[in-house]
């Protein structure tokens, strides 16, 4: 019973689970290297380990296997580089309070334009603030073993991070493509019982938004095909809530019908029969959706 509300809140939290895969892989990597700190006792862990923690934490909202690490290495390089900067002096004065603040009101003017660079510059700031010292400011070998052991720590991070599964960030998308899907069958039966009031669709958006977290060395441009089916077959159904068009009861069921068993074949990662669409009370617009649909489906369901 306690297991299962749960599931049932984490559900309703994190409904594609992109918070659950981004936190277990972060605890994934922070014990391999904790396993590699305990065996090597590689020098500045102290300082290193904050930084890639901060590192892996900015990344927490990423759905994309490729552009977590990106985000993992830019949050890193430039923690760094801030950090260092930080600690480039004995005692800190008004030139390094005129050096630093120099430095974030640059980040957040990139911010503007990118707003990764936004919240690149408060990490930056509260690592300076957070991450233990130096204590050898000005020793020139000092800064060059940490950016070393920097290197060497951040390749450890991303040999990790391209260890750990890929097919559970694909599966994100996956559970993002079934929810919605799943609720275009609802409404869709609820048109053809002749029930217009029901809410609008939410993953649709949330859809949206992971295929565009997707990089190009990913199934971009089939999510997007998919996205773009989802949004005609979403949009025909809210001419037919406003009546526009004639609502033809029985082909809104069998669409519905192909809709449900796209999400069980979505469930098992298996392909559509072309036939599945041989059915003619469907309209024109809805089935040309649904071939597309089935279309993009099948030539990415290897993938995922």
């Amino acid at each position: 019973m306690f297991i299962s509300k749960l599931s049932d809140a984490l559900n309703r939290y994190d409904p594609y689970g992109i918070v659950r895969v981004n936190t277990f892989q972060t605890l994934y990597v922070v014990i391999c290297v904790f396993l590699v700190n305990f065996i090597f006792g590689p020098p500045y862990i102290n300082q290193l380990l904050p930084i890639f923690l901060i590192g892996l934490i900015a990344a927490g909202s990423s759905p994309s296997y490729v552009r977590r690490q990106q985000v993992v290495l830019t949050f890193t390089s430039l923690a760094v580089i801030w950090y260092i900067c930080v600690n480039l002096v004995v005692n800190h004065n008004l030139a390094t309070v005129i050096m630093n603040g120099f430095l974030l009101s640059l980040l957040y003017w990139a911010g503007k334009k990118v707003p990764l660079f936004a919240a690149i510059a408060l990490v930056c700031y509260l690592s300076g603030i957070i991450i233990p010292p130096l204590k050898v400011s000005g020793n020139f070998y000092a800064y060059y073993n940490l950016i070393v052991m920097c290197i060497i720590y951040l390749v450890v991070i991303i040999a990790f991070m391209n260890l750990f599964p890929k097919v559970y960030y694909n599966r994100i998308w996956v559970r993002a493509f079934y929810l919605c899907l799943n609720e275009l069958a609802l409404i869709q039966r609820s048109l053809a019982r002749g029930e217009t009031n029901f809410a609008n669709s939410k993953h649709l958006i949330g859809i949206y938004r992971i295929t565009s977290g997707l990089t190009q060395k990913e199934f971009t441009y089939g999510a997007r095909k998919v996205n773009i089916s989802l949004l005609r077959i979403y949009s025909y159904m809210t001419t037919l809530r406003t009546q526009l068009l004639s609502i033809n009861p029985h082909a809104l069921f069998q669409s519905a019908d192909i809709c449900e068993n796209l999400c069980r074949k979505i469930t098992s990662g298996e392909k559509i029969q072309a036939n599945a669409l041989l059915i003619p009370d469907l309209p024109d617009g809805i089935k040309f959706s649904l071939q597309q649909l089935i279309s993009a489906w099948n030539k990415i369901c290897s993938k995922v």
